[in-house]
Order: C-alpha cells, then sequence, then structure tokens
C-alpha cells in the first residue's frame, strides 16, 4: 500500500473520531443545540428605574446572590381556554378543576427542558438549590461573577433617583441590580422565562397605613370592630347582628395568607378574645426561604381580620424571611403546589415599574395555575392612590400596584365607611386607594363594564372595603390597641367573605372576578353591591380617578352585600357529589433540595 493512501485513510480516520468526540461532549453537556444557536436576550427583565439611576459600584463579584429560573409553560393557549371553561356555565368543564398532578402533566415545561436548565446553570458553576414540582421554577445560588458570566450582565451597585411623594428617603436609598437584560443560549428559549434575583430593587411593600395627625371633622367614630364590619356589609356569620338563621363560619374550608415576616400569637389571641370571636378552626405556619424572627404588624393585621370573620377557617400562614420579590415568588409556588388553600390573600405589593414585566410573568403563571386549581386570589390594590411608585413636583404619573394587576387576581381597593350602631351610614371613596390602568397586563375578557377606561390594558380596583386609617380597624400590636387602616384590611376581609362562600356552595369555585363582574352586569346589581359614587383617588397628589355609578376605578363594582354575594353564588353553583368536589390536594413531592451555609450574602441596603 502506498503510503499516501495510508495517510489519507489516517486523516480520516482522526477526523471522523474528533468530530466524534466533539458531539459525544457537546450532548453530555446536555447543549447540542445552544452550541450552534445564538444567545436569546430575555427582553423586559430590567425595573424602569433602573435606567433612571445612576451606577456607583460594581458588586462584590465573591457576594452570592439567589436566583430564581422561571420556566415557560407548554399550551400556554391551552391553559387560557381551560380557565374561561371553568368559569363558563354552559361548559362541562364549569367549576371543574385540575389538580397539581394534572396541571403539571398538561401544561408544566418537559422534565427534559427542566434538566436542560439544570445542566445550563451548574456547567456556570451555579448550585441549584431545589426544582419545583410544579416544574415551573429553579431556585440557584451563584457568585456575582458566576452569575455574570452565565447570563451576560454587569451586576452595579445604583442610586435611586430623586425624593418622591412615595418616600422622602428615596433619595438615599440605593439597591444591586443587572444592568441589562439577562441572556440563555438559543436552546433554552421557549423554555427559560425570566431569571429573578439579580437586583434587589424589587421588594414588596405593606399596605397598611396608620392614622397620623389631626382626624377629619367627620372620622369621630371609633375604630370599627368585626361586628361593625360584619354588620355594615352584611356578611352572613355571627358577628353580624342582623345575621339570618343560616351563617356561616368558613368551617372546612383553608385560606392562606401570603406575608413577610411572623407575629406573636398572643397578640393575635388577645384581639380575637377581646372581640368575642371564638376560633375553632386550625392555624399553621409555613416558612418560605427561611425562618424571620421579626415580628410585622402587616401579618398581624392580616390574621387578626381574616381570622375573625372566618373563625372556623382553616388558616395557614405562609411566611417569607423578607419582602423580597424572589421570596414573593417563592411563596406563590409553595401555595399553589401544596394546593391545601381555597382562598389566598396578599396585602403586599409594589408598583409595576420597580419589577420586569417578565418576572411578574413569572408569578403570573403561578396565579394562572392557581385559576385553574380552582383557588381564588386577593390582593391589596395599593395605598397611594392614582400614583402607586409615587411622584414629584415635576412629575405626576398614574401608576397601579402588582400583583392586584394581574388579571388572575382580585383587586381590592379601599373607602371611608361611617358607621352608627354597627349600620352602614355613608361611604365614600378613600384618596389613598389604588386603582388605575395596569401598563402591561392584557384586558381579559370577562373585564366588562360600561365605565371602563379606553384601550386594552387590565383595569383596577374589582370591588372595595373600608380602608381609610380614619374610619379603620381595631388592631392590637406588640401588646398595645390602636387604629389601622390601608387596603392592607380590606384585602383580608374580603378573602373571609370569599371563604364563606365556598363553605356555603361546599365547592371551590374559582377566581372572584369572574363572579364580581357577572353580578355587576345585573340588573339587580345593586342588591349585590353598594354603589360608591362620590371621591377619588388623588391621594391628595394630584388629580386622581373619580367615583361614579357602578363600577369604578377608585371602588370597583363598590362595597360586597355579603349575604346577597353568597346567596347569588349558591344558585350559579352546580351541586357536586363528593368524590367531585375539590377542597385540597395531594402535591408532588419537590425533585430534590440542597442545604446551604456560611456564605457571604449580597445584602439590600
Amino acid at each position: 500500500m502506498k503510503p499516501h493512501s495510508i495517510n489519507k485513510r489516517l486523516l480520516r480516520l482522526i477526523t471522523v473520531t474528533c468530530v466524534a468526540a466533539l458531539a459525544f461532549w457537546i450532548m453530555q453537556k446536555n447543549d447540542i443545540f445552544s452550541f450552534f444557536s445564538s444567545p436569546v436576550v430575555i427582553s423586559g427583565s430590567i425595573p424602569e428605574i433602573v435606567h433612571q439611576s445612576q451606577p456607583l459600584n460594581h458588586a462584590d463579584p465573591e457576594a452570592k446572590l439567589e436566583v430564581v429560573v422561571g420556566l415557560k409553560a407548554r399550551d400556554e393557549a391551552g391553559l387560557d381556554a381551560l380557565i374561561a371553561r371553568q368559569q363558563d356555565p354552559a361548559s362541562p368543564d364549569y367549576q371543574r378543576f385540575l389538580s397539581v398532578a394534572e396541571f403539571t402533566q398538561r401544561f408544566a415545561p418537559s422534565q427534559g427542558q427542566v434538566d436542560q436548565v439544570v445542566s445550563f446553570l451548574t456547567t456556570n458553576g451555579i448550585t441549584v438549590k431545589q426544582v419545583y414540582g410544579n416544574r415551573l421554577l429553579i431556585d440557584a445560588v451563584g457568585t456575582v461573577a458566576q452569575l455574570e458570566k452565565a447570563f451576560n450582565v454587569t451586576i452595579n451597585e445604583y442610586q435611586m433617583p430623586g425624593p418622591t411623594a412615595k418616600s422622602s428617603a428615596a433619595a438615599a436609598a440605593k439597591y444591586f441590580s443587572n444592568d441589562r437584560d439577562p441572556t440563555v443560549p438559543g436552546s433554552l428559549k421557549n423554555i427559560v422565562q425570566s431569571v429573578i434575583g439579580l437586583n434587589t430593587l424589587a421588594q414588596y411593600e405593606s399596605h397598611m397605613v396608620r392614622a397620623h395627625g389631626q382626624p377629619p371633622s367627620l372620622t369621630t367614630q371609633p375604630p370599627l370592630t368585626p361586628r361593625d364590619v360584619a354588620t355594615a356589609y352584611d356578611f352572613p356569620n355571627d358577628n353580624n347582628q342582623n345575621a339570618p338563621k343560616k351563617t356561616y363560619s368558613g368551617k372546612g374550608v383553608t385560606l392562606a395568607i401570603a406575608t413577610a415576616r411572623g407575629y406573636d400569637r398572643s397578640d393575635v389571641e388577645t384581639y380575637w378574645k377581646a372581640h368575642g370571636i371564638k376560633r375553632t378552626g386550625t392555624l399553621a405556619d409555613i416558612p418560605i426561604n427561611g425562618v424571620s424572627t421579626q415580628k410585622e404588624g402587616e401579618t398581624t393585621l392580616d390574621l387578626e381580620l381574616a381570622g375573625s370573620q372566618a373563625p372556623g377557617a382553616n388558616i395557614l400562614m405562609y411566611i417569607a424571611s423578607t419582602p423580597a420579590f424572589l421570596n414573593f415568588t417563592l411563596t406563590y409556588a409553595q401555595v399553589v403546589i401544596d394546593n391545601k388553600a381555597d382562598v389566598m390573600t396578599v396585602s403586599w405589593g409594589l408598583c409595576e415599574e420597580r419589577t420586569g414585566w417578565m418576572q411578574m410573568l413569572t408569578e403570573g403563571l403561578l396565579f394562572r395555575e392557581a385559576a385553574v386549581q380552582g383557588i381564588a386570589l386577593f390582593a391589596s390594590a395599593g395605598d397611594d392612590g392614582a400614583y402607586d411608585c409615587g411622584s414629584d413636583a415635576k412629575k405626576l404619573m398614574w401608576r397601579v400596584d402588582y400583583p392586584a394587576s394581574s388579571p388572575h387576581v382580585t383587586a381590592i381597593g379601599g373607602t371611608s365607611l361611617l358607621v352608627r350602631d354597627h349600620k352602614r351610614v355613608l361611604e365614600t371613596t378613600w384618596e389613598g386607594g389604588g386603582g388605575g390602568v395596569s401598563s402591561h397586563w392584557d384586558r381579559p375578557a370577562w373585564q366588562v363594564a360600561p365605565s371602563l377606561p379606553a384601550g386594552k390594558n387590565r383595569a383596577t380596583t374589582d370591588f372595595s372595603l373600608n380602608a381609610n386609617p380614619w374610619t379603620g380597624y381595631s388592631f392590637y400590636f406588640n401588646g398595645k390597641w390602636g387604629r389601622i387602616g390601608g387596603t392592607s384590611a380590606s384585602a383580608p376581609e374580603s378573602a373571609a367573605l370569599w371563604v364563606l362562600v365556598i363553605e356555603a356552595t361546599g365547592q371551590r369555585v374559582g377566581s372572584a372576578n369572574y363572579y364580581v363582574y357577572r353580578m355587576g352586569r345585573l340588573q339587580e346589581y345593586h342588591k349585590y353591591f353598594f354603589d360608591v359614587t362620590h371621591g377619588d383617588n388623588g391621594a391628595g397628589v394630584g388629580p386622581g380617578y373619580k367615583a361614579g355609578d357602578g363600577w369604578d376605578i377608585p371602588s370597583g363594582w363598590g362595597t360586597p352585600n355579603g349575604q346577597a354575594v353568597v346567596d347569588w353564588m349558591i344558585q350559579v353553583s352546580p351541586k357536586k357529589s363528593p368524590k367531585e368536589k375539590t377542597l385540597g390536594d395531594q402535591h408532588p413531592g419537590l425533585m430534590f433540595s440542597r442545604l446551604f451555609s456560611g456564605w457571604h450574602w449580597l445584602h439590600w441596603h
């Protein structure tokens, strides 16, 4: 054989071997597609305010950051169509909800897709703490340097722009954030939706408001008691002095309260005892991402109020260690994966522009899972009126609060309620009550009302309860009595009413929004809601949205006539056999979890 023939064969053999080895290496990395494809930018991941802030320093490359990678659902159109059918009385799917296992099988990313993302993270030195059982979230930890390399960003410290009406200390506030939208390999384009945790700007805020200064001349009434609220809004429970023969306590129904930081049980027990509340439901705490030893007035308020109006309900306190956006994402995930709660309420929120759109979409997917599983979600609409992001003399911008702006969440606004002998005497809008038009969320098909503003975006609020701190609620915290207000109070009260609805119907009924707007469009609408027609939500800052007949932005459809709402819900909810009822669910176990300690964390200033 000639030498040049041997050389050609040897060259071909070497070439084939090298190609095979390269292909094997790429496949071992589970990255064959990204090897040949361009990285993809996850647009809409930067809060608007970052572009207005002054960069100061580069973050410590060795500091540890926790991130959550949010994954996309399969067949999102099919998911939305199913949710719509579940709320359509003419559909065979009406009020028939999925279990977590059914949701995961039909709409979650595949295990192979999850593995691709895990491989991408670990290849970049990022440690995966946990993959959530619904396969929508991957919780991970890495150094600033590792995260910058993996997602092609630079993480800097920034100075917040000038002071606003919302926070006079805003000018001094500093935070960390990525400087641009993150990127992921092209192979993950249809899998990864968001990366949460690259900034410390997105922090949920409490919507609890204390009364300060001198009260308005008309508001000389004492703080509202559970009896005042139940009687004024005709809740069909034993607090109502005009209660019908058939009353409800929430027995057999589970309420989740999503919050940050803990509470002192002796405070809430003192409150209940003082107001004659005999709690028969259970109470349990579920810590999220660590245990906080700090006592929080918001957490205490939610529990005192909701526990009073639904004393027979089982209450699950999902308590995040801090109010970071990432922690609330994990909280919502745990609520839907546990699937034990029939109703969830959250009295925390933030201006839509304080976080990225992709991050909201990830939480929005969790809210869609809640909807398809039949869990009703309630949230405070905010306490800064039409100016949820704050304002200064040069820039008045109408903005709304999130998560109340999400279409699968019922946004609860605020009013000023005067009572006499526990009865409703006068009610107007509260100027601090949130409400407006979302900058991001599309207007859902069910949101139909004659007075809706022009456009195609979601409008809030949906309905309201008292929230003015000067007409506020009795409150016991840190061993002291006080008066408290804010939509932090109206949200748990509304959720408690929905707990009574579920007890009365004997089953989950899904998101309250579908039913609220159906009632609102009825000719006898005033039977179900007290129309609030005066006032606006300018918050003392500038012009706000005005109240009027029927639905309006400051009050939604008004305030509920609880007994009439419960009676109507009984009529529109078909009776099911015990096997068909969906109250609670067993959830698939978490896939894996690792614990870590002794790391240097990047702290929020």
